[in-house]
């Protein structure tokens, strides 16, 4: 991975606005599609390195799923638990993907977290 300041800044600005932006959000990471961490932020006891592993997974098995079935590309993955979701995302850069992971309680208002954690990947794409 080129992994470089400015994309580790513009990684970790992309959390620090998730997290600001978005009531109910307990932690956000930044990885690569193989499951390397570029930048993170977490309240309470989830562990970003074991979220940056399992959503890589999840984000190509969501982008397989689509493939298979005709569906096109995956935008996102939703992984909705009894006290809360995570919302998975790619982020498109020449020679790299990356993926957005965002954790949230039920606080959270999914489609609020949808729309900003899209905007972070526009921004990311474009770094």
């Amino acid at each position: 991975m080129k992994n470089d300041a400015a994309l580790k800044a513009a990684a970790q600005a992309a959390v620090q606005s998730l997290m600001s932006r978005l009531h109910g959000v307990r932690g956000c990471v930044v990885s690569t599609e193989d499951g390397f961490e570029v930048a993170a932020r977490a309240q309470g006891q989830g562990s970003t390195a074991r979220l940056s592993a399992m959503a890589s997974s999840m984000a190509a098995l969501g982008m397989i799923a689509g493939e298979e079935n005709q569906l096109g590309h995956c935008a996102n993955v939703v992984v909705e638990a009894a006290e809360g979701f995570i919302v998975m995302l790619q982020a498109q850069r020449p020679g790299l993907t990356l993926v957005i992971s965002v954790v949230a309680s039920r606080e959270a208002v999914l489609d609020q977290v949808l729309y900003v954690s899209r905007e972070a990947v526009r921004t990311l794409e474009q770094a």
